[in-house]
């Protein structure tokens, strides 16, 4: 089969980038947490670039590698993702997965020599490409997987975290109450294809950010969750409650989107209120960029 350029749209379309504003605010929101209980200087401008180039890049080489190593099963379940609509070639997504592992590579070694301890931010990156590999080949063989796709936005934290210095205590619980966040949405993503919830257990996983509550003590944090609890929760009753009118697809775009409500929580812990807003700003947006590339 002949493929002509792959326009933007399939661009887009392969590396989920309407999800990609959720690596940002995972982003700022383990650099500045990192930065509050360090007692550290920020991020400056030129390490903000060469942080956010290189997670974004690594994000958008899981989204093409999954689609390159998921291209025969898609075939053969008449899965219409751009590779089976013949949109574009498996060469062409191997050629731009690599570009982006390049990119996010010299990201980050440039930015390890802009820093007093760049072991920990080498060590993390290495373990976050691990875990995007790992999962890219294992998802389709083994169900529970699916908590190597909640590593990599464990190890993302950790990686931004440690663009700063070794990583403290308090991004340790967040990354991983995150990383079981993300599990319990990839075990719904699981059965997304049949449409059944099969146990409430990745309901209850994702229900993980609630441990945050035992350490908020301003304000703010409480009408953020009361925010992410209200938004799960109408799309839990919408899209889950009824087997009749059962969208699994649909509550994992909301639960996708609820993720810069997670950073929010999380600069609200930090008293970082300005960073909170942010996400929060961000999260009332994602619904409308995911009505122009599915966020799955």
């Amino acid at each position: 089969m002949s493929h002509t350029a792959p326009n933007l749209k399939t661009w887009m379309t392969l590396g989920r980038v309407s999800n990609l504003p959720t690596v940002w605010t995972n982003t700022l929101a383990a650099a500045l947490l990192s930065s509050s209980a360090g007692a550290l200087a920020p991020p400056s401008a030129l390490m903000w670039i060469l942080l956010l180039v290189a997670l974004s890049a690594l994000y958008l080489a899981g989204m093409l590698l999954n689609d390159l190593l998921d291209a025969d099963w898609d075939q053969q379940h008449h899965n219409p993702r751009p590779i089976t609509l013949g949109l574009v070639s498996r060469q062409q997504v191997g050629l731009a997965t690599a570009l982006m592992l390049i990119v996010a590579a010299a990201s980050v070694l440039g930015l390890s020599r802009l820093i007093d301890q760049p072991h920990w931010l080498l060590v993390s990156a290495t373990l976050l490409v691990s875990c995007i590999l790992g999962y890219n080949l294992l998802h389709k063989k083994y169900a529970h997987s699916v908590w190597l796709m909640g590593a990599c936005r464990s190890t993302l934290y950790l990686t931004a975290a440690a663009s700063l210095a070794v990583p403290p205590e308090p991004i340790w619980l967040c990354a991983i109450l995150l990383g079981v966040y993300i599990s319990g949405l990839t075990y719904l993503a699981r059965q997304e294809h049949r449409n059944q919830l099969l146990s409430r257990l990745p309901l209850i996983l994702m229900l993980s950010p609630l441990a945050l509550a035992l350490y908020a003590d301003n304000d703010w944090f409480w009408p953020v969750l009361l925010l992410w609890l209200g938004w799960l929760g109408w799309h839990y009753w919408r899209h889950l409650a009824n087997p009749r009118q059962r969208q699994v697809r649909a509550f994992i775009g909301a639960g996708l989107a609820a993720l810069p409500l997670f950073d929010a929580l999380v600069l609200a812990m930090a008293n970082q209120p300005l960073g909170s807003l942010l996400c929060v700003l961000v999260f009332f947006l994602l619904p409308h960029f995911q009505r122009w590339v599915k966020p799955t």
